[in-house]
């Protein structure tokens, strides 16, 4: 006999399974920039990066903009 605890963890185990059989996104390395010959080339790669890979994108321009602050406030005696 089963219960309603029994269905609830039989429904969230086959929720988990489907969950899990998605295909992760396409990485894209970096290497790809320094391959890039023409200027074009490498547009359409950030194009692509900045597409298929936005959680990387964001980290970089927030480490940059961490990385600026930084510098500047050296520069100004503020640290």
């Amino acid at each position: 006999m089963t219960t309603d605890t029994d269905d609830a963890k039989n429904q969230l185990a086959q929720m988990k399974k489907e969950m899990a059989k998605k295909k992760p996104k396409m990485a894209v390395p970096a290497e790809f920039l320094d391959n890039a010959k023409s200027y074009d080339d490498k547009v359409t790669l950030v194009k692509i990066l900045t597409e298929k890979e936005k959680h990387r994108v964001v980290l970089l321009f927030k480490k940059m903009i961490a990385d600026g602050i930084k510098e500047t406030q050296t520069k100004k005696g503020l640290k």
